[in-house]
Parts: structure tokens; C-alpha cells; sequence
């Protein structure tokens, strides 16, 4: 190319390269953590709602009854208003027409619906569509059983999902202010393990021949602990991760007991540790004072350790699925390998 078309060619590039560096980056997911707005007509949300409810929908007792998401069903001409919300579903058919339809035609290129068509489990997610921090999913059948079968084969994938940019966005939120390096650089070097460590814990107990080290603050009412155990070959893992759950409340920390009628346990994987997720209520045996709890037991290899990653909530008069979420936010920053301060 001559120097004399390059020159002729410079202000368009100037220009080019003006509009790049002032493109606005996006702004943040808004609404609530645990919202789901879903676009969908009515006929296929009564098909819809039952199966979303069975992963999303679940019901935890706290010890009111609190869901893990709720849904927020709008139409397709509401989408503008709440098009920068953190949790954005749409379901429709491709047959019929409608306005979801129609929107759904206009937000995806037509290989991608066609993608969505010819693939019986196919639908399209995409994170941070419209806003940072968002998780938008849309599921297209051809007609109402295949929208619901779908949503049921790709359940647990669209949950996955939805959790994980959750998690995200929690995580951002819980060290917004902060966090104590120190401290966890000396749990670290003492026993071998960390946890990203919020700015306003307080240490309470930190005690080796127990095994366990017991952190709280207030505003809401909020313990957090990390117990262990060495395995025991004889015995049955679950059963050891049950033991050290109840050694770790009632004899640990002591003055507490779990309510035994409504403990729940649910394998999971953790990391990379096959896990059980433990929940339910726990009071004190001095006070008129309880509320949920919620805790991961696992083997850990590395150290040949049972764990036990645990926490409490008091808060009366609020919802207390926001607090169990933060929780299990600081729980997924544990690990035993290279401690890295971010």
C-alpha cells in the first residue's frame, strides 16, 4: 500500500480507534441475588414452573421457609425495564407465535436458533449479555413437552450455571470492604489451609489440641468455624463426617445443639472433594436464641483430613438465605495447597 493512501487512510483510523477507547464499558447486574425474572407466557410457565422449582425453586426452612430462588415471571414487553437484572430467563416455542417469540428472534442470529432446533437438549446462556455480573439463559422448544423436557434434561446445567455467576457476584460483594490477609496468612502457616477472611470476623477460639478454629461477628449474628479429624479406616466416611459435625457444635464450641428432625444432608462436589453439604437449625442450650446452619464435611488428601467448614445464623426478623449464601461464599475460597492473596 502507498504512503500517500496510508495518510489518506490515517483520520478514518484515528476515528476508529477514538470510538474503541470510548466505548462505555458495561454497568453492573442489578435487583435482587435471589430473583429470577423469567420471560414467558403464561400456558408455558404453569408447564415450566414445576421443574425450575425442583433446582431453583428449592425450599430450605431457616427456620421460616425461605427458597433458594424466586421467580419473577414478566412479559415480553417488560424485558427493556428489566433487561440489566442479574438473573435474566426466557422460555418460549418456536412454533407459535408470540411476543417472547418474537423477542427471543430478535435477541439470537438464526444459526443459533437453528442450533437450538435441530438439538433436542440444545439452549444458549450466555453471562454478562447486558450487564456486568449477569446470567442470562434461554430455553426454545418446538412445542410445550419439548420446552419442558429441555428445562428438565439441562437442569442441573442451567443451575450450575446460575450458581456460579452468583457466587461470582457474592464474592465481590463479601471483601467489597476488604479483607484480613494476616489473619489468614496465619491460619495458613499454623494449619495448613485458608480461607479468604472478611474485614470484621473475630477470632474467638483458635485452639489446636481441638482441632478447631471459631470466628463470629455481629449485625447479623454469625459464627464460622473450620474443624477436623483424622480418618478413621474403620468406619464409614459419612459417618465420621456426622460425628465431627455434632462434636464440632455440641462438645467444640459446646452450648449449642442441632435440632436432629430437621438435619439434611446432600452429597455435592466441592473443589475437587466428593462432599456432603450439611443444613438445618441449630438453638443454644442457655438462650432463647437459634436459626439455620449450614456446613461441607469432606476428605481432604493432602493433609489426610477430615474437614468440616461451618456456620450459624441469628437474625431474627430477616431473611436469612442471604446470610447461609454469604456463608458458602467464604466457604469456596477454601484450599491447602498455595495460599495467594488477591
Amino acid at each position: 500500500m502507498k504512503i500517500s493512501t496510508l495518510i489518506k487512510m490515517l483520520p478514518l483510523l484515528l476515528l476508529f480507534l477514538a470510538v474503541i477507547a470510548c466505548e462505555k464499558p458495561k454497568q453492573a447486574a442489578i435487583g435482587y441475588e435471589h430473583v429470577i425474572t423469567v420471560v414467558c407466557d403464561e400456558e408455558n410457565w404453569e408447564a415450566c414452573e414445576p421443574v425450575l422449582a425442583e433446582t431453583l425453586g428449592k425450599i430450605y426452612k431457616t427456620p421460616r421457609t425461605e427458597p433458594l430462588y424466586t421467580f419473577h415471571r414478566i412479559s415480553a414487553g417488560d424485558l427493556n425495564v428489566n433487561i440489566l437484572n442479574k438473573n435474566l430467563m426466557i422460555l418460549t416455542r418456536l412454533e407459535v407465535y408470540s411476543e417472547v417469540t418474537a423477542q427471543v428472534r430478535s435477541m439470537l442470529p438464526d444459526s443459533t436458533i437453528t442450533r437450538i432446533r435441530e438439538d433436542p437438549r440444545g439452549y444458549y446462556y450466555q453471562e454478562d449479555a447486558y450487564a456486568q455480573g449477569q446470567a442470562l439463559i434461554v430455553v426454545a422448544g418446538k412445542s410445550i413437552p419439548d420446552l419442558s423436557n429441555r428445562l428438565k434434561i439441562n437442569q442441573k446445567q442451567i443451575f450450575d450455571f446460575f450458581e456460579r455467576k452468583l457466587y461470582e457476584r457474592n464474592t465481590a460483594f463479601v471483601y467489597r470492604s476488604g479483607e484480613q490477609f494476616e489473619l489468614a496468612e496465619s491460619y495458613f502457616d499454623q494449619y495448613g489451609y485458608y480461607l479468604r477472611m472478611m474485614h470484621d470476623y473475630v477470632e474467638i477460639k483458635n485452639d489446636p489440641n481441638s482441632k478447631i478454629v471459631w470466628l463470629g461477628r455481629d449485625f447479623p449474628y454469625r459464627w464460622l468455624s473450620v474443624s477436623w479429624s483424622t480418618p478413621d479406616d474403620s468406619t464409614a466416611l459419612e459417618i465420621q463426617l456426622e460425628n465431627l459435625l455434632r462434636n464440632t457444635y455440641e462438645k467444640r464450641m459446646g452450648d449449642i445443639r442441632l435440632n436432629e428432625d430437621r438435619l439434611i444432608r446432600e452429597p455435592f462436589w466441592f473443589q475437587q472433594y466428593a462432599a456432603f453439604k450439611y443444613y438445618g437449625l441449630w438453638e443454644s442450650k442457655l438462650e432463647i436464641k437459634g436459626g439455620p446452619f449450614i456446613a461441607y464435611g469432606f476428605y481432604e488428601p493432602l493433609k489426610d483430613r477430615i474437614y468440616l467448614l461451618s456456620g450459624i445464623i441469628h437474625a431474627p426478623n430477616k431473611d436469612k438465605m442471604p446470610y447461609l449464601r454469604q456463608m458458602e461464599t467464604i466457604f469456596r475460597t477454601f484450599d491447602t495447597e498455595i495460599f495467594q492473596p488477591e
